[in-house]
């Protein structure tokens, strides 16, 4: 009754004003349309991503730590199943981050593997939501249970990792002007062992994203499209490296993936 309230209030003053809630837990009951716009999506999309990429459940719970990483069928029905539990038009505005004023840093988290990094925040940037960026993680800043992961803002340039800065603001980029990050739906694609693979569609746009959790190197990987209606023969373009791929009997087959390898391909 209380946030019902809040929300008529908020939205009579202003109504695109983002009203988000802080929860670490199953926020659902609030995220029906009629409350909140968005919470902190720890359980939808954060920790499902540190279970897939790093083998963590939550890193502030001493003995949480698992070696072993969830498969992408279990990682892909994890976010299947908290986004399924609200309307598709509160799951495109849920708040998703890596990690959190709350948590120990993303990297840390991955024990300072840089292409796992780099891989959560392509996750981070073309999932439906609003994606987040905790300051420092896009300089390659690290820390560990609080208050390490709240250290205060490396200023001196010549102490960042332009590298990683780099691919962030590739990313930034993409999301801020691909019409398919912005308005499209969502569609699973693949999801076995180390390979995920999901459709970003609108009516403007296709977009194919590719997510290879393994620490090693693979060679001709081949991944199912056939979700995503593309004819055979259809050419798809790799945002990022430029390389091109063809479909053939609903298939990608990659020559080459590389470890922790995140990859966007546009349907041109």
């Amino acid at each position: 009754k209380v946030w019902r309230g809040i929300r008529r209030a908020v939205k009579a003053e202003r109504t695109d004003a983002y009203l988000m809630g802080e929860n670490f837990f199953d926020g659902t009951p609030m995220l029906q349309g009629d409350e909140l716009d968005a919470t902190m999506n720890y359980q939808g999309f954060n920790l499902p991503t540190w279970r897939f990429l790093g083998g963590l459940d939550s890193s502030w719970q001493p003995g949480s730590q698992d070696t072993q990483p969830t498969d992408a069928a279990t990682y892909a029905g994890q976010l299947n199943a908290y986004r399924a539990a609200i309307p598709w038009a509160v799951a495109a505005q849920q708040f998703n981050q890596l990690c959190t004023h709350d948590t120990v840093r993303i990297l840390t988290i991955l024990k300072g593997n840089k292409a796992l990094m780099k891989l959560g925040a392509t996750l981070t940037m073309t999932y439906p939501g609003v994606p987040c960026i905790y300051y420092g993680d896009e300089i390659g800043m690290e820390g560990g249970p609080d208050p390490d992961n709240r250290r205060t803002m490396i200023w001196d340039e010549t102490r960042w990792d332009s590298d990683m800065r780099a691919h962030y603001q590739r990313l930034i980029a993409l999301r801020r002007s691909a019409h398919a990050l912005m308005h499209g739906g969502y569609q699973l694609l693949h999801a076995q062992g180390d390979v995920l693979a999901f459709a970003r569609a609108s009516r403007q746009q296709t977009l194919i994203v590719v997510a290879h959790r393994s620490s090693e190197a693979r060679a001709d990987v081949t991944v199912s499209v056939a979700a995503a209606a593309l004819p055979d023969g259809q050419m798809l373009v790799d945002v990022l490296a430029g390389s091109t791929y063809t479909v053939r009997d609903g298939t990608l087959t990659f020559p080459t993936l590389d470890a922790a390898a995140g990859v966007i391909l546009e349907v041109r």
